[in-house]
C-alpha cells in the first residue's frame, strides 16, 4: 500500500470569503495551478494551529497527503523542520524538485500520475515509519508510557522518534486530534457530552484547548466569526 493519499480538486470560493486551514498532524505535497497561469509545488508541514486566509479561486490542486511516519523519507528532511511551514519542494529536492514542478506545470492534466511516480521513486524501507504509524493507533486512547511499553521501546525514544517522523510531539498530536474531533462532532453534540466524546477531561479543558488552537471560542467559530485573514 502506498504511504500517501492523493487527490485532485478545483477550488472556487462561491460565497465564501475566508479559507480556513485547520490544524493537522499530516504533511502534504501540494501542486497548485493558479488563475494567473503561475503554479506552486510546495510541502505543507503539520499545522499546530488554525490559520485564516482570503479565499481565492484555484483551477487545480493536487494534494498528496503522507501517512504518519513517512513524510521524512519522502521529503528528505526531519518532519519537525517542516512544522507550521510551507516550503517549495525545490528547497528540499533541489533539481529534482524543480524538474517535477516544470513537468506538472507543462502537463497539469497528468499531474496526479506524475506526482505519484516521483514519490514512488523515493520509496525505500522505513521500519521507523512503521513503528510510528503503530504508535498513532494508540496515542489517542492511552498515555504515552503505555504506548511505549506496548511497542517495547523507552518513552524518551518514542517521543524523539515520533517528533522527528510526524513533526509534532505525541502530546501535540493528541491535542490536534482532539480539536479536530470537536469540529467533526460539534453539529450533533454540545457541552460536556461533546467534551467527553472528544477525549477531554471536562468542558473547561475543551474550551481552553479549542480557543488556543483555533484562535476563537467554539461558539464564535461555529458562527463563522473567525480571526482577521492574512495573506496566503
Amino acid at each position: 500500500m502506498k504511504p500517501w493519499d492523493i487527490h485532485a480538486a478545483c477550488e472556487f470560493s462561491g460565497r465564501r470569503t475566508t479559507l480556513t486551514r485547520l490544524p493537522s498532524t499530516s504533511t502534504s505535497l501540494v501542486f497548485a495551478l493558479l488563475p494567473n497561469g503561475e503554479s506552486q509545488l510546495v510541502v505543507m508541514g503539520p499545522r499546530t494551529r488554525a490559520s485564516y486566509f482570503p479565499h481565492k479561486d484555484i483551477p487545480l490542486t493536487v494534494n498528496a497527503q503522507f501517512h504518519a511516519g513517512w513524510a521524512g523519507m519522502l521529503t528528505g528532511v526531519p518532519v519537525n523542520e517542516l512544522t507550521d511551514r510551507v516550503i517549495p519542494l525545490s528547497d528540499l529536492w533541489g533539481a529534482d524538485g524543480t524538474r517535477l514542478h516544470d513537468e506538472l506545470t507543462s502537463d497539469p492534466r497528468n499531474a496526479t500520475d506524475r506526482m505519484e511516480k516521483a514519490l514512488a521513486a523515493r520509496m525505500s524501507d522505513n521500519p521507523a515509519g512503521l513503528l510510528v504509524r503503530e504508535a498513532t493507533r494508540w496515542l489517542d486512547r492511552e498515555r504515552l508510557p503505555e504506548t511505549a511499553r506496548r511497542l517495547n521501546i523507552s518513552e524518551r525514544h518514542l517521543r524523539t522518534l515520533f517528533t522527528g517522523a510526524v513533526g509534532v510531539s505525541p502530546k501535540r498530536y493528541v491535542q490536534v486530534n482532539r480539536v479536530r474531533s470537536v469540529l467533526s462532532r460539534a453539529g450533533a453534540r454540545k457541552g460536556a457530552q461533546l467534551a467527553a466524546e472528544s477525549g477531554y477531561y471536562d468542558q473547561s479543558h475543551m474550551t481552553a484547548e479549542f480557543r488556543a488552537t483555533m484562535g476563537v471560542p467554539l461558539s464564535t467559530y461555529l458562527k463563522g466569526d473567525v480571526p482577521a485573514t492574512s495573506a496566503c
